[in-house]
């Protein structure tokens, strides 16, 4: 009984046609492919932003953010640092929630733009200076630790080795097939 259950697999295994077994194949391959495409994709998109600020390339830059969602991001970040800073002051302030989100608002709107950005990587916005001549250097003075959070929202973990207070985040999200940064977390900071 054994045997012709053997013989009649045998059978069968022969019958299989050999393009069949060949496309299946090339089909595997093709769904792997773009699998892995599709899990690298936001690691993509932060070797594109480090390179495009590395190079001050603020067209390749405007390419992987999402402005709006970026501009929520950092106006609450914002206010949430204001608001700490003006508590842990002994002197009174007379700077109501209000008018700190106004403040914020207006700043953050003005800056994170495309222009602004431009302006903020050709220096020209002093009180806003950021040193990207260094990025090699401070990046390697920084842990990084990236991974997903979930299926559409991917985040990269900065800490300063010499000092772990200092902590950002950056928070990309998924559009359509591809990522965006749509937010920066400074809450640590």
């Amino acid at each position: 009984m054994l045997d012709s259950l053997l013989e009649r697999l045998r059978q069968r295994l022969r019958s299989v046609d050999r393009q069949t077994i060949a496309s299946t194949a090339a089909i595997a391959g093709i769904v792997a492919i773009v699998g892995s495409g599709v899990y690298y994709a936001p690691y993509l998109t932060v070797n594109n932003i480090k390179g495009a600020a590395t190079n001050r390339n603020t067209d390749a830059l405007v390419q992987e953010i999402d402005f709006p969602e970026l501009r929520s991001s950092i106006k609450v970040n914002v206010k949430a640092q204001v608001i700490k800073q003006i508590n842990g002051s002994s002197s009174s302030s007379s700077m109501t929630p209000e008018l700190i989100e106004k403040m914020v608002s207006s700043m953050v709107d003005k800056i994170i733009t495309p222009e602004g950005l431009e302006q903020l990587m050709l220096d020209r916005i002093p009180e806003a200076k950021i040193d990207l001549g260094h990025l090699d250097r401070d990046i390697a003075k920084s842990d990084i630790n990236m991974g997903y959070e979930s299926l559409n929202r991917f985040v990269v973990h900065i800490t300063d080795k010499t000092d772990r207070s200092k902590d950002v985040s950056l928070i990309l999200k998924r559009d359509g097939i591809t990522w965006k940064l749509a937010g920066i977390d400074i809450s640590k900071v």
